[in-house]
Formats: structure tokens, C-alpha cells, sequence
């Protein structure tokens, strides 16, 4: 992402509103899911003297298609295991599996932990799927400038 880039927060289904771009997610009020970058980090504030807390963690390639979709479409209802094997590895020309879904999901769930994300946060309801039932997630979205800034002015 450039540095001209502007943030805006919409609350709209999909991964483009009005020629915006989705960047990642705000979960709660410290955590931000960056989807370029593909980290998921913590910046916070504490006490009465402000001190600064951060703290980074990066996914690969599948942990983080996973996260992804699960953030954009397991919000609002349950997610099966075989829309998530469909979406996630076979439209990746990966090997689906349900134990490989199970290990991924392990492994996320620890990541979350690790940032201070809750057990629970990405749930399975038997015989329906996987849901969020985290109600603080807002989508970011961007849309590039097309702004000129000219750096030898702004020194």
C-alpha cells in the first residue's frame, strides 16, 4: 500500500464498496488485521502514564486466505467445513482435507491467543460450521489517491 493512501471505515458486506479496496479488519479497539502484509498486530495504550504495548503475527499463505474469509463471511452466519475446504484450498489448487482444516484452525486459534484474542473467537457450531461471534469487527477499506505530493515541499 502506498503511502497515499487513505482509510476509511465502512460497514458493507464484500471485499470492494464504491471502488474501494478492503485492507484488513479492526477487531475491538487495539487489534488490526493487515491484509497486504499479512499480520495481524496489537498497538494499545495502558495506564495512566500511556504505555505503548505492540505485538505482531504473521500467517502464511493458507492461515491467512482462511482468516480472511472467515472475517468476511462468517460474521453474519455459519460457514461449512466444505464451503471452507471449496474456497480455501481446493480454489487454491491445494489438498483439502479435514484434518488439514482442523491443523490450520489450531494453529490460527493460538496465534489469536497470542494477541489476546478470547477461546471461542472463531467457533464451530456442530453440524453448521464455523462462525464469529465477535461483535467489535469493522472492515477498512482504502482508496488510492491520485494526489500528487510533492516531498521537497513538506520537509
Amino acid at each position: 500500500m502506498s503511502k497515499f493512501a487513505r482509510f476509511y471505515w465502512i460497514n458493507a458486506p464484500g471485499n470492494t464498496v464504491m471502488n474501494y479496496q478492503l485492507y484488513g479488519f479492526l477487531i475491538g479497539r487495539d487489534i488490526h488485521f493487515d491484509i497486504e502484509n499479512k499480520c495481524l498486530y496489537r498497538l494499545s495504550a495502558s495506564g495512566a502514564e500511556k504505555n505503548l504495548i505492540f505485538g505482531t503475527i504473521y500467517f502464511n499463505d493458507t492461515m491467512m486466505n482462511l482468516f480472511l474469509y472467515l472475517l468476511s463471511h462468517a460474521r453474519q452466519k455459519e460457514v461449512s467445513k466444505d464451503e471452507l475446504l471449496k474456497k480455501i484450498w481446493e480454489d487454491h489448487d491445494l489438498s483439502p482435507s479435514t484434518q488439514r482444516l482442523w491443523q490450520v484452525l489450531n494453529g490460527l486459534n493460538k496465534k489469536l491467543n497470542m494477541l489476546g484474542i478470547p477461546d471461542g473467537f472463531i467457533h464451530y457450531v456442530k453440524g453448521k460450521g464455523y462462525v464469529i461471534e465477535h461483535r467489535d469487527i469493522t472492515p477498512l477499506y482504502y482508496k488510492k489517491s491520485t494526489e500528487f505530493i510533492d516531498e521537497k515541499s513538506t520537509v
